[in-house]
């Protein structure tokens, strides 16, 4: 029986500068952005939760720090677009103890045998509260179509992979009463997003009290997230949340502008500049108190929070997008000398 000829494309390799000119501006906040961070973690069995990207440690920068979701754990990502080289080895083990990082992630265009090797020394020679990862990266296309990214573990701890699969297979069953209704409600509030909030579609529901549906912006030194918390006291928000060194910085920025937010999204906002941490956050909060509990009041709450949620998210973005790393960095020396 004769049929015809299928014509099939040619994968080829692309180089990563193709894709990323500049690590620091371009790579680190493409892998820090919540869809390209989730297939990190899926490629490693590891749900990751972003931190921060820059992250100070002394005189230096940590390219993106993270948690493992529903866990204090630290996970520290350190990358290059190139070969791997002895300087970023340093830099790896240096970050690793300035944060208390117990999962140290090394992502590489390709690795040295040297140190691949030494991965595999550091996790032989520490205890299984540590693990170290290898990750080579590569950018492939079929002609002229969109790059496609994938991660290649070449390192890891040698029980790792049993460990991940008995994780996986035990992680609902490890949940607590509280982060089972905190994943319920979060789940809830995703399959009901629809129109009101599509970049919520396809997120894994949190086991935590707050939910982030999308990054807004993500850069070189500063990250604006949208979500949705609980506070202790059983309130309600939707907030931007200003992450990263230039935090502050952004926030000022934003602030200066606070009469044009507020007419886009309708409101009046809660400016949060949290002066003894790192970030700060720009809130809307929902009238009364609400818990999350009571599942006779998920629909309320809903009502509620994804109109409110996507439009604080849509009056932030414009502003936040015409945020530069070199003028936050100028405020923030400003502030310093000020």
């Amino acid at each position: 029986m004769s049929g015809a000829i299928v014509e099939l494309g040619r994968l080829e390799r692309v180089a990563l500068r193709e894709a990323w000119p500049d690590e620091a501006r371009n790579f680190t906040p493409w892998l820090a952005d919540d869809t390209n961070l989730g297939l990190l973690g899926e490629a490693l069995g590891i749900q990751l939760e972003l931190e921060t990207t820059e992250r100070a440690v002394g005189p230096f920068s940590a390219d993106i720090l993270a948690k493992e979701a529903g866990t204090d754990r630290w996970v520290l990502v350190e990358n290059q677009i190139e070969p791997t080289d002895h300087r970023h080895l340093g830099q790896l083990l240096t970050y690793a103890a300035g944060l208390d990082a117990h999962t140290i992630i090394w992502i590489a265009e390709s690795f040295r045998e040297e140190h691949r090797a030494a991965l595999d020394f550091l996790n032989s020679a520490t205890t299984d509260e540590f693990r170290f990862f290898g990750i080579q990266i590569e950018l492939f296309r079929i002609g002229q179509s969109d790059f496609a990214p994938s991660f290649t573990v070449v390192a890891k701890p040698n029980t790792w992979s049993r460990r991940a699969q008995a994780a996986k297979q035990v992680a609902e069953g490890s949940l607590t009463p509280t982060q089972e209704v905190s994943r319920d409600f979060w789940q809830s509030m995703i399959d009901n997003a629809g129109e009101f909030y599509p970049q919520l579609s396809g997120k894994s529901p949190s086991k935590l009290s707050w939910q982030t549906a999308e990054t807004i912006r993500s850069s070189n030194g500063f990250h604006v997230t949208s979500n949705a918390a609980f506070t202790m006291q059983s309130k309600l928000r939707v907030e931007a949340y200003l992450g990263g060194p230039l935090a502050k910085a952004a926030f000022q920025e934003l602030q200066e502008s606070k009469a044009q937010i507020e007419a886009a999204f309708g409101y009046s906002l809660e400016w949060e500049e949290l002066p003894t941490r790192q970030d700060s956050r720009i809130a809307f909060y929902m009238d009364g108190k609400h818990d999350r509990t009571q599942k006779s009041s998920w629909p309320e709450i809903q009502l509620w929070l994804l109109p409110h949620w996507r439009k604080l998210a849509d009056a932030i973005r414009p502003f936040a997008l015409k945020l530069t790393t070199e003028g936050l960095e100028a405020r923030a020396e400003a502030n310093l000398e000020g």
